[in-house]
């Protein structure tokens, strides 16, 4: 079993004689001083149980209240945790992109710090990457048999519902999650690519790019387990007003070349049917010049919505060429050892070893 002093521990290696991958677990907080001590108290016990070198990544999002000395103080020299600290609040996606950038593991595991999610569903996205090497990222879902709801207000489980499922038919093919935190990535998947959102619609980001980018994902099931406390503080109708019509636009715009598709076809049909119900009819004596003219109109829809789609087409592919070339390029910076640029907003809080006599961290410090 790992320690503190000793994080990798003896790692049994896998079958083959080949040692495990290394796993760098990313979690967001804000504000969150009086839960951390206990969330740190249970990654802990998450991390004794894998069998893989792990390290955790706390990303202490710009908290105005005790959360990040209460952390540190949590956390008591635990070597197998790094504490990346935000200048200012950004949100969960900042959060997240340094997290992903910082880590230094061969997979890349994001989750909510007190695993709401599960302990075990972490290590099931490990063992899914590790058992199929074409895989890219697995994400973990509520939607598949053996997932669900515990102690989730219902309304929250309805919209989760409806917006995965909206988004499933936009753009996002067999994926029933796409909203939720909790997956796990090859380093050589993730790092290096410039995500742009600062918020929750991290998420939709990086699935679109990885669907784009041809990547593979996996789906493992997951419980999602609210505690008791949290029903009514996480109800709040006007952030999630503005999550909801956030992630429907962003779903709506990326998903734009998937629904002109459809689209231009049913249009195309329409100026079938009305155009030979019009050239019927003048064949027959009676012409009309409403069918004419209708016809007409979608005939000039058609065309501007067939040069819409292979616009979009074209962009999307000189977007994917662009995240293809910051991907190589991060790449090249990390083989250089050089320093990524725009890392300036956020600092590393060194992990102090303490021993068991040493008295609580200064609050003030």
């Amino acid at each position: 079993m790992p320690t503190a002093s000793d994080p990798a521990g003896s790692r049994p290696p896998r079958a083959g004689g080949r040692a495990r991958a290394k796993v760098s677990i990313v979690c967001p907080c804000y504000n969150e001083e009086t839960g951390i001590a206990s969330a740190v108290a249970r990654l802990k016990q998450c991390l004794d149980q894998l069998p893989n070198p792990v390290e955790v990544l706390l990303i202490n999002d710009g908290s105005v209240d005790a959360t990040l000395p209460r952390a540190i103080d949590a956390i008591a020299g635990d070597s197998r945790f790094r504490v990346l600290s935000h200048k200012a609040n950004y949100g969960r996606g900042r959060a997240l992109r340094t997290g992903i950038q910082a880590a230094s593991g061969e997979i890349i595991v994001t989750t909510e710090g007190d695993l709401s999610w599960g302990r075990e569903t972490i290590e099931r996205m490990i063992v899914a990457l590790e058992r199929d090497p074409g895989l890219d990222a697995v994400f973990a879902s509520t939607h598949l048999p053996g997932g669900g709801y515990e102690r989730v207000p219902r309304h929250r489980v309805l919209l989760s519902k409806f917006g995965n499922r909206v988004l499933h038919l936009l753009y996002t093919g067999k994926l029933t999650m796409v909203t939720g935190m909790t997956r796990a990535y090859r380093a050589g998947t993730i790092q290096g690519h410039s995500f742009q959102e600062d918020g929750k619609e991290i998420h939709l980001e990086i699935a679109h790019r990885l669907l784009k980018l041809g990547k593979r994902i996996g789906e493992v099931p997951a419980v999602l387990s609210w505690p008791d406390k949290a029903r009514g503080s996480r109800t709040d109708w006007s952030k999630i007003a503005r999550l909801v019509s956030s992630h429907l636009a962003f779903g709506v715009f990326r998903g734009l070349s998937r629904i002109i598709g459809p689209v231009v076809l049913f249009v195309a049909l329409l100026i079938g049917g009305f155009g030979s119900w019009a050239v019927w009819r003048l064949l027959h004596g009676t012409p009309s010049i409403f069918l004419a003219q209708l016809t007409a109109v979608l005939v000039i829809l058609w065309v501007t919505l067939t040069l819409g789609y292979f616009l979009a087409q074209h962009a999307v592919q000189i977007e994917i060429n662009v995240w293809k070339t910051q991907a190589m390029l991060a790449q090249l910076l990390r083989q250089q050892a050089l320093p990524a640029s725009g890392s300036d907003y956020f600092e590393e809080v060194p992990i102090v070893p303490r021993s068991p006599t040493d008295g609580p961290l200064d609050r003030a410090a």
